[in-house]
């Protein structure tokens, strides 16, 4: 982070952390060790705000590292300033997330084959299994840009202990490959791990079928997601995929494992039809594929600022939040505006010509000037 933007970061910090409710409560980013689109191209600044003609323009903000939507050359906005709107899926028309459940050895076995896609996936460690849980590609994993998350120490459904076997597992993975865990995802998508999740966690995910609306009414601490039958084929991947893109939503998919395995993976997929249709989702251009974390950070930002009331005087306009709970650091989210001009802590944002400013979600904070 420059030094200048870490000074006015420091001075002007204003909205505590904590939360009074979850969907006033949401918000979104990238959290160094497990996220950012690992080999995905930042967006690029094209000028900056402040007002015209200052002999003193405002330093430039912080950019995040999020992925490049498609399209440049947008011009910056030139009308009556107003109409701030947040940009579905950080600007691309869709997104998809890849998880994989349970420290299963056909993911250890294959992992140079999903690492060759070039693209983020979120791992979530069942650390009961010691020998697998322990294994080191969980660190080259998190050092290529992928994320782990917490599926508990045992795998139960339910029971009086599964808080503290959550928090075993969390504990295990924090001090083993010294990350920070944002996310989990409840064993046999059970809905006991809902408040389990709601004090511990940003994201829980479940197993429900069905794709992901910005700003719907999905539940955060059962978020649903897709399992594929072990017959699905690289067709029927695909056929998936372009129906979230075709809808503008976000599809979560958990795989278990790789068939040919020896490891008995609940609905092992052949390997070559999931990386095939990983390939496609790539081709497509205007799809977000990222970790569960990255993505979901994202829409729970979005729907806390679309959500936000500003303050108005004298033309100017403040819009003010506080994030929630276990949420992750340097984290930021892009918008739109008819026109003027966009600051936070004294830094203008910078216009990018794929069509957005990116909004530093630490600082809680926004000003619009016309």
């Amino acid at each position: 982070m420059p030094s200048v933007f870490r000074f006015l970061l420091a001075a002007a910090l204003v909205a505590p952390w904590g939360c009074s409710s979850d969907d006033a409560a949401d918000a979104g980013g990238t959290v160094p060790s497990v996220g950012g689109s690992a080999g995905a191209d930042a967006g690029g600044g094209s000028g900056a705000g402040g007002t015209a003609g200052s002999p003193n323009p405002p330093p430039v903000a912080e950019r995040s590292e999020l992925p490049a939507p498609p399209g440049t050359g947008s011009p910056a906005p030139a009308g009556t300033a107003g109409n701030l709107k947040v940009l579905d899926w950080a600007g691309f028309k869709a997104a998809v997330s890849y998880t994989f459940d349970d420290s299963n050895s056909s993911q250890i076995e294959n992992y140079p084959a999903l690492q060759a896609l070039g693209v983020p996936m979120t791992f979530y460690l069942q650390t009961g299994k010691v020998t697998e849980s322990s294994n080191p590609v969980w660190a080259q994993a998190l050092l290529d840009g992928h994320e782990l998350g917490n599926h508990t120490q045992s795998h139960q459904s339910s029971g009086p202990n599964i808080g503290a076997d959550t928090d075993a597992a969390t504990a295990f993975i924090e001090e083993r490959f010294n990350t920070k865990v944002y996310t989990m995802a409840a064993p046999n998508g059970s809905g006991d791990y809902a408040e389990v999740a709601r004090t511990r966690f940003l994201i829980n995910r479940g197993v429900s079928d069905q794709q992901i609306e910005a700003n719907g009414a999905a539940d955060p601490f059962n978020l649903p997601c897709y399992i594929p039958a072990t017959a699905t084929t690289e067709t029927m991947f695909d056929a998936k995929i372009d129906a979230v893109r075709s809808a503008g939503k976000w599809q979560v998919v958990l795989v278990h494992g790789f068939a040919g395995g020896t490891d008995q993976a609940y609905q092992p997929v052949a390997l070559d039809d999931f990386t095939n249709s990983v390939v496609h989702t790539k081709s497509l251009g205007d799809v977000w594929v990222d970790s569960l974390l990255e993505v979901a950070a994202y829409w729970r930002a979005q729907k806390l600022l679309s959500a936000v009331v500003p303050t108005s005087a004298d033309g100017v306009s403040t819009w003010t939040w506080t994030l929630p709970e276990h949420f992750p650091p340097h984290k930021f989210v892009r918008v739109s505006v008819d026109g003027g001009h966009l600051t936070q802590a004294g830094a203008a944002l910078a216009w990018d010509e794929h069509g957005y400013y990116e909004v530093a979600l630490d600082l809680g904070t926004l000003t619009l000037a016309p």
